[in-house]
Formats: C-alpha cells, structure tokens, sequence
C-alpha cells in the first residue's frame, strides 16, 4: 500500500509539473490532415487561373490591333503594252512593300462571351470539386491511422496497469521468501512476468511512435506530443444524404456539358464586326498608278456566316449526349461502390459492439477467478504459476475487449469518413 501511494503521488506530481500533450479526437485529426495537405494549393491556383482568363473574357470587347509589313519582288508587274502619247505612264516597280495598321471592333457574334465566363467559372468550380474529391482520401487513410495508434494507446495502458499488480504481487513474493513461507521460484516467475509485460509495454510505444510520426506528418506537425481520443456514436439505421465532393463533381461536369450543348448553338450564328486599316505602300495598293511610297486606307463592315456545316454540330451534340450519359453511369458506379463500403462498416460495427456484450461477460467472470486464484496462492492452494496464468488471462481478456470497442468506434468513423458526415 506504501509503494502504491508513492507512485500515485508522483503521476499526480508531474501531471501538474508538466504540460499536458494535446488530445485530438478524430476529427480534428482530420481537420489538421485535409487542411495541411499539399493538394490544397490547387485551389488558390485555380481561383488565379480563372480570373486571368476572365479577364481575357472582357478584353474581347476591346478592338483589335494588328500590325504587319511586307516587303515582295514580283517576276511581272501591271502595265500597258505600249506608250500613251498623251502622258507618260508610270513603271510599278518589281520590289513592293508594304506597312499597315488593322483595327476590328466586334458588333454581334452572338453573345459569346456569357458562354465562355459561365464555361470559365465551371471549369474553375470543377478544378476546386476535383481537389476536393483528391483530398477526401486523405480522410479514410488518417482515420484507419488514427486508430491503429489508439488501439496502441489502450493496449499500453492495459498492459501498465497488469503491470502495477504484478509489482504489487511481487513485493508479496519477496516478502513471502524472506519469510521462509515460499520459495524462491515463485518470485522469480512473477520477475518473468514482469519483463515479459514490459516488452510488451516497450514494444506498443516503438510502434506507437512509428504511427504517429506518420500521423504527425499527414497533419503537418513538427512533433508528436499528442495524445488521441475519442467517443462513441450511436448507430444509424440508414446512412444520412451522402456530402462526398464527388457528388458536387458529377452536377458540375454535367452543366458543363450542358453548357457545350448551349453553345452549339452559337456556331450557326452570323459574326459581325466593323474594320479599318491604314498603312503606306509602294506603290499604293489601291492605285497603281502611284508608284511611290503613299499612304492608304479603307473601312468597312465585314460579316462572316457559315450556314451549312455538314452535320458537324448534330454529331457534336450527339458525341455532348453520350459524354453526360457516361458521367451519369460513373455517379451510379460510385453509389454502388459507397453503399457497399458503408454496408460493409456497418456490419463491422454492429458485429464489434455485439461481442462488447460477450467480453464484458468474460471479463466480469475472469475477474472472479483471479480475486479466488489469489485467495487461494495465500492460502497454499494453489501454484504461483497458475495464478499468473490466470492473471495473464485477464490481461489477455482485457486485450480482446479494448480491441473489439476500437474496432466498433473505427468502423462507425470510416461509415462518417466515407458518407461525409463531419
């Protein structure tokens, strides 16, 4: 009772004396593991991306500039077969050139920049639905992380605590040899069981510590002072409407391709714009007759209309209509998929929470026999080594049933993982 005492006071003292480590429940490991993801850059990219492209959008109402320059040697040149007696006819020269100005301003070309602004806003609402989708992976690997350390987490303080009676039952040991009451042996087997259970205890902390540098690394930690819990959730007869980002994805590939059929539309429409152009050329490429370097000019209105295009649009909305089918098709792909995933953890679930039942049972009556066991080693009734054996079967017990509660929990978080539930 003295050694007890001792111990318990300093667990309390460096509690106090020290700061305590975080404690993170799951979904903030999560949290941490979906914001700190790499992935998440593509957002701010995307945002950047489409408001570059906007802009370019709006610049299409602006004119258009062009300058160009040419500069040719031709083999024959424009000219009249014999001399005017009137006037002298002047020689085009062979080596021409040329340099111009063109200037375009759009009338009509039926509204198509509202169709490229919406276009470009679903492609950017795609890219963001898109990383949300890569990064709702994160979430199952970090919760099948989080409790393979948790497991680890109870499985040392259930073999701690096997630990502490086992020390309490060795002082008894040793007392009982240096009484002359027992022999020596039957200290030494507890010693046995003693180091038996601190490798045990030394080897859930190596391989606790190897998971949570992984988990420390998902959620962008520099450490892993942390401690996890959780808590448990009632299960739901049916699942709630599903939130996965790919449901997002599947509505906005579909507008797209609405959108593409919409804009078919604008391909049978006339394209109106007013054009000018100025420049200087030798000779003036309006008159001939003006060899030197002369300035010219022209405007004009300038109408483009291609009425019959050979059914291109018609297979194009065909090929649009077949491209929304098969992403119809993936979303029911998709469903069959998670339905079976949430079934499966549902089951798993309510098989683990089952076997609660059994084990507390099992442990209740084991129990039992190791408060009678010890009874009767005080007692000379029975042998050290089956005490221990049944007190190691306690442990064992205890084992099962830490295991069989974190997989019940783990199966409902990978069901809330998986449907979205936060």
């Amino acid at each position: 009772m003295k050694y007890t005492t001792i111990i318990l006071f300093n667990l309390l003292f460096w509690s106090i004396a020290l700061p305590a480590a975080d404690t993170l429940s799951v979904d903030q490991v999560r949290a941490l593991a979906e914001q700190n993801s790499p992935l998440q850059q593509q957002k701010a990219f995307a945002e950047t991306q489409a408001a570059l492209r906007l802009r370019n959008i709006r610049s299409n109402s602006l004119p258009r500039i062009q300058f160009s320059g040419q500069a040719t040697y031709q083999s024959d040149v424009f000219g009249f077969p014999n001399d005017n007696p009137v006037f002298q006819v002047p020689v085009v020269p062979k080596d021409q050139y040329k340099a111009s100005v063109d200037v375009s301003q759009r009338i009509w070309d039926g509204n198509s920049d509202k169709y490229l602004r919406q276009q470009q806003e679903l492609e950017r609402m795609r890219t963001l639905a898109q990383t949300d989708v890569d990064v709702f992976q994160v979430r199952e690997a970090v919760t099948g992380l989080f409790f393979n350390v948790l497991l680890l987490q109870e499985k040392e303080a259930i073999l701690t605590a096997s630990l502490v009676n086992l020390q309490t039952r060795q002082r008894q040991a040793d007392a009982a040899v240096s009484g002359g009451v027992a022999l020596r042996t039957a200290a030494d087997q507890v010693q046995i069981q003693i180091l038996q259970t601190e490798q045990q205890i030394a080897d859930a902390r190596t391989d606790q510590t190897a998971l949570k540098e992984i988990l420390a690394i998902w959620m962008g930690r520099p450490d892993t002072d942390f401690y996890l819990k959780t808590k448990t959730y009632a299960l739901r007869p049916t699942p709630p409407a599903p939130q996965r980002p790919e449901y997002q994805l599947f509505q906005l590939q579909q507008q797209s391709l609405q959108l593409g059929q919409d804009m078919l539309r604008l391909q049978a429409q006339p394209r109106v714009e007013l054009f000018a152009q100025a420049g200087l050329g030798r000779p003036n490429p309006f008159n001939f007759f003006e060899t030197g370097f002369e300035p010219f000019g022209l405007i004009g209105v300038r109408a483009v209309w291609t009425p019959v295009d050979w059914g291109n649009r018609s297979r194009e909305r065909e090929a649009l209509t077949l491209q929304a089918k098969m992403v119809d098709a993936q979303r029911q792909a998709f469903d069959q998929r998670l339905e079976a995933a949430t079934t499966k953890d549902k089951t798993d679930a309510t098989k683990a929470q089952a076997l609660l039942e059994q084990d507390d049972a099992i442990i209740a009556l084991q129990e039992d026999i190791v408060r009678r066991a010890e009874a009767q080693v005080q007692n000379g009734v029975m042998t050290n080594t089956d005490y221990l054996s049944q007190l190691n079967l306690l442990t064992q017990v205890k084992l099962t049933r830490k295991t069989h509660e974190i997989q019940a929990l783990q199966a409902q978080e990978l069901l809330r993982a998986k449907i979205g539930d936060n």
